[in-house]
């Protein structure tokens, strides 16, 4: 098996086991590769389209910022173009806790930078990723009204 397979599979293991935990704060919710394996969002409902990464080895702020793939970001402007009304999210479950970040437009709120990454694919691959700078990302609590 390469390590992009046990990557995958990793990461569909972190999803069914933080689902439950979602779905308190969002409500219901739909795995999107339930009607397409290629969507850039882990989950959604008719609110909210929402991305988790599972990051068990970085504790937050041992870096100055947490990232993901832009064509994340692209989706997300696809999908409030189409529905203004939507909200979008990524979770990162990291070592101490998890964490989130609402996509917004407002650019003060992250940066474009690419990155290189060894993906088990046989090589190195440049990818642009959008990085969240630690200030404007919050604890997952942060998130409940009680």
């Amino acid at each position: 098996m390469t390590r992009l397979q046990q990557d995958l599979i990793n990461g569909k293991k972190a999803e069914h086991k933080v689902k439950p935990i979602l779905q308190e704060l969002f409500g219901k919710l739909k795995s999107t590769d339930t009607y397409n394996d290629k969507e850039n969002f882990d989950f959604y409902n008719k609110s909210y389209f929402i991305e988790h990464k599972d990051r068990p080895t970085t504790k937050f702020g041992r870096y100055d910022s947490l990232f993901f793939d832009k064509v994340k970001y692209n989706r997300y402007l696809s999908l409030v173009k189409d529905n203004p009304k939507l909200r979008c999210f990524i979770v990162w479950s990291c070592k101490d806790d998890r964490y989130m970040w609402e996509f917004t437009q407002d650019k003060e709120e992250f940066y474009e930078q690419v990155n290189c990454f060894d993906r088990g694919r046989g090589g190195v691959e440049a990818t642009k990723m959008i990085h969240v700078p630690n200030k404007y990302i919050s604890p997952f609590s942060d998130f409940y009204t009680e």
